[in-house]
């Protein structure tokens, strides 16, 4: 089996134990839809922020750090994120996980490359010369969301501005599924993956799409409703994974039950929409994905629990969403060839544990100290997530 991706990938410079309340902060904040501001668990491209704040960059980071150094550095982004985990969660079923993208050529690039060369990942890097790699600062404040917590972003698109669906050669289209994620970080992809995902589907591909804070289309879009691609790409996604905040841009609707609609209308055969620490919301067409009815889904109660037991094994939640993503992945992956139709319940348990787990730690991606690592812990996750779910059902 192959599982072939595309999208963003990049270097997080971590933040912890910011305060958005803080005067550095709330002289930031944006003021009215894609005016350049600090997005509240939104994300924001370094060049519109130095507009707003009329100053630089490093004048920016310095004072929203207050001068201190980045807790940490780490691989990010939605599609190697994902693939990174999915590759680890599998490693024992001997299924091929490969990441396309682009980083430039300098010291983060190499910290990339040596990440990934930690994990079964394999990767196909565009090097571009004289060009960034992708970078982001993140800014995680503990205390919001009701202690749950909470991330702002800086982005730097850098070498991502030269990437395009013209560089995934033929053998991408050689997989059981198809990633895209975060391609709103990388706009010349984003703009063709209509064009990926038809070629996709025509391949007799699976495609998963899991999507990000679209700055780009949030300051540009005529319609107030960001695109996925020149073209629709929704009837080609089998699996759409978005927040609650993407899937109100991506429809241009107001309430989580309306961008529902407008997804079932727009086409897409699934989606999962997240919510943070709220159940998420599900549905399902029936082609691939079980029939499944619009409803909620819980998130772990087991992390929740684990952590409210052990505050100290609560970290940050940078990368929750991209290790959701990862267990999607991971769940089709498994079930592929053994049942008629995909479990919906199945992949919110591998998602829910994924995204839950990665609270544990600092950053997306997490090194394992020997292969299988990850899998022993996120198992009894899944597990409790499975016990209790059927639990629900049986009363």
């Amino acid at each position: 089996m192959r599982i072939h991706g595309a999208g963003c990938c990049l270097i997080d410079s971590i933040y912890m134990h910011c305060s958005y309340e803080s005067e550095a902060f709330t002289a930031l904040w944006s003021k009215e839809r894609g005016d350049g501001g600090l997005i509240e668990g939104g994300l924001v491209f370094t060049e519109d922020l130095e507009k707003f704040a009329s100053t630089s960059h490093h004048q920016i980071i310095n004072s929203l750090s207050g001068g201190r150094q980045a807790d940490g550095k780490n691989l990010g982004g939605p599609a190697v994120v994902s693939l990174v985990h999915a590759a680890q969660i599998l490693a024992d079923k001997h299924v091929e996980v490969c990441f396309y993208g682009a980083v430039g050529n300098d010291s983060n690039a190499d910290l990339v490359r040596n990440t990934i060369s930690k994990t079964p990942l394999h990767a196909v890097l565009k090097s571009v010369e004289g060009m960034s790699t992708p970078t982001t600062e993140v800014f995680d404040d503990p205390s919001m969301r009701k202690g749950k917590g909470e991330r702002s972003f800086i982005n730097t698109i850098g070498a991502a501005h030269a990437f395009s669906s013209q560089d995934l050669p033929p053998s991408f289209y050689d997989a059981d599924i198809i990633l895209l994620g975060g391609t709103a970080l990388v706009p010349g992809l984003h703009d063709e993956m209509h064009e990926v995902l038809k070629k996709a589907k025509e391949n007799n591909c699976i495609t998963v799409v899991g999507t990000v804070y679209d700055f780009r289309n949030e300051k540009e879009s005529n319609t107030g409703r960001w695109p996925l691609g020149i073209q629709p790409s929704y009837p080609y996604i089998d699996v759409l994974v978005s927040d609650e905040e993407e899937s109100l841009r991506l429809t241009g609707t107001n309430s989580v039950e309306g961008a529902a609609r407008a997804l079932i209308e727009f086409g897409v055969g699934a989606f999962i929409i997240t919510r943070g620490a709220l159940p998420m919301l599900v549905w399902s067409r029936g082609t691939l994905i079980e029939k499944t009815s619009q409803k909620t889904m819980p998130v772990s109660a087991y992390m929740d629990t684990l952590m409210e037991k052990d505050p100290s094994l609560r970290k940050d939640t940078t990368g929750c969403g991209d290790n959701f993503l990862g267990g999607v992945l991971v769940s089709i992956a498994q079930q592929m060839g053994k049942a008629e139709l995909i479990s919906m319940v199945d992949i919110c348990a591998w998602g829910a544990a994924s995204g839950g787990f990665a609270c544990t730690y600092h950053g997306g991606t997490y090194l394992e100290k020997e292969s299988g690592d990850k899998k022993k812990h996120l198992l009894p996750v899944v597990q409790a997530y499975l016990g209790a779910v059927r639990s629900e059902r049986c009363v």
